[in-house]
């Protein structure tokens, strides 16, 4: 028994070995001595924004996508219309190196395809002019990588043993499911999907039903969308639905509809979870501006994970409870994407903090706006206190940053929120601050955005420089701290910033003891106060800029 378990064992780190570009993805990593994990060449070729061979503008996606449950595969057509930027005659995409080329053919004579691993090299016999459109057609098919359990496609049965098959791309890559631009900033103006499956099989997608077409064992939905869209987001969900409609008036006054597609045995409790949508929709209107997605439609689709922000076609799970004063805050969370994310959008997956970090303080107004203040603060209290600060949450640039495993990466959700809220404490002018992110919203609707320029605004905006709050928050890795001395023997409590805090010098925080609040303005030389009735979980952090607490081991004298 011992020497057939030994085989088994090499031959699965053979297997683990030779396959590895398959698996990458799905094993955490190490990080350097900078904060940020080790990149190996083709992770840096692969997410150059500056490389030459991605110096095109994609016009359109047009994706044909047969599914096939049973044997867990795909067969897809991908026609890509894209537009040179520049004089040259090679073009780099993507494509996970699982899945097979078939065949291919492009607008432009004698043309060849080259792969390199995940890389795809689409070579013209000659340059081409700046401003010349391409049309590239590529048929592949394979069974997209998984690892137990997880992958590109998660293919699951429902309660009813029926299929249920969701996609979700963000971190790994659209790439392993389809021929694509993998980078964020490489967003098409419009995309068609249409997916195949068996006919007793229903497929929703992002944008607007436009046709479904029966097969004799099969049934194609094509879904289109009109408006530009993140490849991340680009998406498909597969199962037994039944579509329900909120209605829903805009902040304009027109007449809106809000799609949900659940799970038939599902209906009558997600009928009842949905009525929450219309609400939510209004306050993040008020906030940001108008949905931007209404040409594409607004819909949630029941998917077999928690929760994913696919423009226009948001997933999420079956997880049909509210449990924030009737609300559920995953659906909050992911809704507020489309303006944070979908609608602006970083320019590289460094700025990815923009993404999660405004929309997990979008879910902290949306609490302050219905309940107040109070559970605002719980919120920021929450995110304080759940922060690792083990890694930089503006990542390294120019890399191909993919993993869904290293729990270092999760910063960019709640510190991004705390320097958010943050930046609000020291503006300490909501009128200001909020006016600062509806105009922001209004200016970069549908473009990309890098983590320099959204900084450069927000000072022009506010009216004052708070490039050293950014700078502090998104490049080092522990943000500011508080250094304490608890002396017993003589009820004291002593406090000082470890370091000077430029953007916040004479900035106060605020303790409680016991049912009195006090108020304190550290500086870089230790002060005192009474220690009676206080503990360390005093520090009211939510009351003032994010920081952390280090109780010192010596002894002042």
């Amino acid at each position: 028994m011992r020497k057939k378990n030994l085989k088994y064992t090499i031959f699965l780190c053979i297997s683990l070995l030779l396959n590895s570009c398959y698996y990458k993805p799905f094993i955490g990593y190490t990080l350097n001595n900078k904060g940020f994990k080790h990149f190996s060449r083709k992770e840096k070729v692969a997410g150059n924004n500056s490389n030459p061979h991605r110096d095109y503008h994609i016009n359109k996606y047009d994706w044909n996508v047969e599914v096939f449950p049973d044997k867990k595969r795909i067969s897809g057509k991908m026609i890509i219309y894209f537009t040179s930027n520049s004089k040259q005659n090679k073009f780099l995409f993507d494509l996970q190196k699982k899945m097979r080329i078939t065949s291919f053919s492009c607008s432009s004579k004698k043309a060849k395809i080259k792969r390199k691993n995940d890389l795809i090299y689409l070579v013209l016999e000659e340059s081409i002019t700046p401003k010349t459109r391409i049309q590239l057609t590529i048929n592949y098919e394979g069974k997209p990588a998984n690892v137990a359990g997880y992958g590109p496609i998660k293919w699951k049965l429902d309660k009813k043993n029926r299929h249920w098959i969701s996609t979700v791309t963000e971190g790994i890559g659209p790439q392993f499911i389809m021929p694509c631009n993998a980078l964020l900033n490489a967003e098409a103006d419009s995309c068609n999907i249409r997916i195949t499956v068996p006919n007793e099989l229903i497929a929703v997608a992002n944008g607007r039903l436009k046709k479904i077409i029966k097969n004799d064992n099969s049934i194609t939905y094509n879904y289109e969308v009109t408006n530009p869209i993140n490849t991340y987001s680009i998406s498909f969900n597969i199962g037994h639905f039944k579509k329900m409609i909120k209605p829903y008036t805009d902040i304009n006054g027109e007449k809106r509809k809000i799609e949900c597609q659940v799970l038939d045995y599902n209906y009558d409790i997600a009928n009842k979870f949905y009525e929450q949508a219309p609400k939510i929709m209004h306050e993040f209107e008020t906030l940001f501006g108008e949905f931007p997605w209404w040409g594409d439609g607004c819909k949630f689709i029941e998917s077999n994970f928690t929760a994913m922000e696919h423009q226009s076609g948001i997933a999420m799970g079956s997880n049909y409870k509210t449990y924030w004063k009737g609300y559920n805050l995953t659906l909050v969370h992911e809704l507020s994407h489309e303006w944070w994310g979908n609608s602006l959008t970083g320019r590289d997956y460094c700025d990815i903090w923009i993404h999660e970090g405004l929309a997990s303080y979008s879910e902290a107004l949306f609490l302050e706006r219905l309940f107040g203040k109070d559970d605002y603060e719980k919120k920021i209290s929450h995110y304080a206190y759940t922060t690792k600060n083990t890694i930089p949450i503006h990542k390294e640039c120019d890399v191909l940053y993919n993993s869904w495993v290293n729990n270092a990466d999760q910063d960019i959700y709640y510190k991004g929120a705390l320097m958010i809220h943050s930046l609000r404490k020291v503006v300490n002018n909501d009128s200001l601050f909020f006016n600062s992110l509806l105009t922001i919203q209004k200016e970069f609707k549908k473009q990309n955005i890098s983590t320099k320029k959204l900084t450069l605004k927000f000072n022009e905006l506010l009216k004052q420089d708070f490039s050293s709050l950014f700078n502090w928050y998104l490049y080092r890795i522990k943000p500011p701290t508080l250094q304490i001395v608890i002396d017993k023997e003589n009820n004291k409590l002593y406090y000082k910033w470890e370091k000077e805090i430029p953007f916040y010098i004479e900035g106060q925080i605020i303790l409680k003891k016991g049912s009195e609040l006090i108020s304190l303005t550290p500086t870089k030389i230790y002060q005192s106060c009474s220690l009676d009735k206080f503990h360390l979980s005093n520090f009211l952090i939510e009351k003032s800029i994010y920081y952390v607490v280090d109780v010192q081991k010596k002894k002042l004298v």
